[in-house]
């Protein structure tokens, strides 16, 4: 079997053997196979674009967000890190407070 690729594909698949992130073009075009395959089932079964709509809603909430101004911006990735561990902390109280004042736990 022929197949013809266009300069714009061939230098794209280039691109991405040269960077080191596949090993050969082969490999590329497995990748890209592949992905249209998971495309072409997510578009033939209710629950994956169910859930791929749920992702795209998401982030475009997540970009509004952005866009309106409600983010924390954050000096470097150890910042990051302790503020998503404080906050993990804050929802592990609220809900064993809320399970105390339910008795779904002795206190």
């Amino acid at each position: 079997m022929e197949i013809a690729i266009s300069e714009k594909f061939l230098a794209h698949i280039s691109k991405l053997v040269d960077s080191g992130r596949y090993s050969s073009a082969d490999d590329v075009i497995a990748r890209a196979l592949a992905l249209l395959e998971e495309r072409d089932l997510a578009d033939t079964d209710p629950a994956i674009e169910n859930e791929l709509a749920e992702i795209r809603k998401k982030v475009m909430e997540g970009i509004k967000d952005f866009e309106e101004g409600r983010y924390k911006e954050y000096a470097n990735v150890d910042e990051i890190f302790e503020d998503a561990k404080r906050r993990a902390r804050e929802r592990k109280e609220l809900r064993e407070r809320r399970a105390a004042r339910t008795g779904l736990i002795n206190s």
